[in-house]
């Protein structure tokens, strides 16, 4: 066989996922508060970029809506057609001024300004962390160093519920701890503050709550001490019969138990809160509709510094500096007009769910809301699906039933019994919690009986397992665990 090299030429079509359609995507998908601090970074890193604050000169890029070209299914969400159409005066006016006597002014006020900076970063006030608060009370609660270290590790132990493993004595004496030592630290973790840290389970910390509160002889205690396994089972009745009491005193020890807390330490979570900004607001206009207004909150507007297009345009500058600046414009133009394609977006999507989930906004709740899928809405606004769920990913709109995640308006349907019609699964959630509302508690539905009557009450055509996971997502607990004696 003979080998050698040689060329062919093959001609097919695809897609390219360019630096640029990467970037823009990215933009579209950001969060407001994300997209803030990649604003933040083009504007450290691009001197020809700047926010715009009030009336100026510059260039500044519209948000009105833009012709763009026809997408064709085969594209994707990966749309480069931003409109470069600027608005607002094309006139170039320098706005003065000499920047190295604004550099000089900055250096010179740095030294203050840093002092300034640390001392808002210092008197800062830092919440206590569970393990501050706790390892404070071991140092002051402990009768010697060594039972305060014990506990140190013990504490190292603990999970963010704040228990402890099984084998939490065993590795404390396999760190060179003595039995004693062990115990003591042991004993010292679980009476402090909050009650229940340094139980080896739940059982062990609702029992630990109970005696904080002086409680260890109460039919709570006992119960959890001799019949946890069938109050997991919530057998009011075979707890009473053993405990040779009446079902109502299980009834009001298992209430009293409600009151314990799950997890410890609860109250000491610090981790950083989930802020979130809402990205559209929906109002009803004058003829009854309800549109979506940008809020444009944490979306600074920008625009390209004209005193460098006027030294550009003067030739002032020298092939390198003409080449740089010519980049640094077209990139500034480029986020300008990412950033305006993102907010054009959002706009004509929010428009679309008030439109088509009128009945929720007008004070059906979300028991209202119709059948909505991402496609419906990427095909009325000539979009792609993967489009219309990057610009809905974590965006917020205000309603007047509060701040709603604008996925959450995207519901799938359920099938009517007989067929000729859907219904969103909100709206079936809002029937069961109704019908398991107002069930009898000594006798409770079962999810069977549920969709039954579903079918036969609300020609909805539910299958038993449907229910049993629109139950659970409710956090309505199932039959045997609803029962009241």
């Amino acid at each position: 066989m003979q080998q050698g090299l040689s060329q062919s030429q093959k001609l097919e079509q695809g897609l390219s996922l360019t630096s640029q359609l990467k970037r823009s995507l990215e933009i579209l998908q950001a969060p407001s508060l994300e997209l803030e601090e990649m604003v933040s970074r083009e504007l450290s890193s691009n001197p020809l970029l700047e926010e715009v604050s009030g009336s100026g000169d510059g260039v500044v890029f519209s948000l009105e809506p833009c012709k763009t070209r026809k997408r064709t299914s085969e594209e994707g969400d990966f749309d480069d057609s931003f409109d470069s159409t600027v608005s607002g005066g094309g006139e170039i006016i320098p706005r003065g001024g000499d920047e190295f006597e604004y550099a000089d002014s900055v250096e010179s006020d740095s030294v203050e300004a840093n002092m300034r900076r640390d001392y808002i970063f210092n008197s800062a006030e830092q919440p206590e962390s569970s393990t501050e608060y706790i390892l404070k009370q071991a140092v002051l609660d402990s009768p010697d160093r060594i039972t305060a270290k014990a506990c140190a590790f013990l504490v190292s132990l603990m999970d963010e519920r704040g228990f402890i493993p099984s084998d939490a004595l065993e590795r404390t004496k396999a760190e060179g701890y003595s039995d004693e030592e062990a115990s003591a630290a042991l004993k010292l973790l679980r009476g402090m503050s909050p009650a229940g840290i340094g139980a080896f389970d739940m059982r062990d910390s609702l029992m630990l709550q109970l005696e904080h509160k002086g409680r260890a002889d109460s039919v709570a205690y006992r119960i959890l001490r001799d019949h946890y396994d069938l109050l997991m089972k919530r057998k009011v009745s075979e707890i009473a019969s053993s405990m040779r009491i009446s079902a109502a005193e299980v009834e009001s020890a298992i209430n009293s138990l409600s009151e314990l807390k799950t997890s410890p330490l609860r109250d000491f979570d610090n981790s950083p809160s989930d802020y979130v900004c809402v990205d559209l607001i929906a109002k009803r206009g004058d003829d009854g509709l309800w549109r979506a207004e940008l809020t444009n909150e944490r979306v600074p507007e920008l625009r390209i510094n004209t005193e460098y297009r006027n030294m550009l345009a003067l030739g002032k500058l020298g092939k390198e500096a003409k080449a740089y600046v010519g980049e640094k414009t077209r990139e500034g133009k480029f986020l300008i007009e990412a950033i305006a394609h993102r907010q054009r977006t959002l706009k004509s999507i929010g428009d679309q769910i008030c439109m088509r989930q009128s009945a929720f906004f007008s004070g059906g709740g979300f028991g209202a809301l119709k059948p909505l899928t991402m496609q419906t809405v990427a095909e009325a606004l000539d979009m792609h699906p993967t489009t219309v769920s990057r610009a809905v990913s974590e965006k917020y709109m205000q309603t007047p039933f509060g701040v709603v995640p604008l996925k959450r308006f995207f519901v799938s349907s359920v099938a009517s019994a007989d067929g000729e019609q859907e219904v969103s699964n909100a709206a079936v959630k809002s029937l069961l919690s109704e019908i398991i509302s107002g069930e009898s508690a000594s006798d409770p539905l079962s999810d069977s009986e549920i969709a039954k009557i579903l079918k036969d009450s609300y020609n909805m055509s539910v299958a038993r397992r449907t229910v049993a996971k629109y139950r659970d997502a409710l956090g309505i607990p199932p039959k045997s665990l609803r029962k009241r004696y």
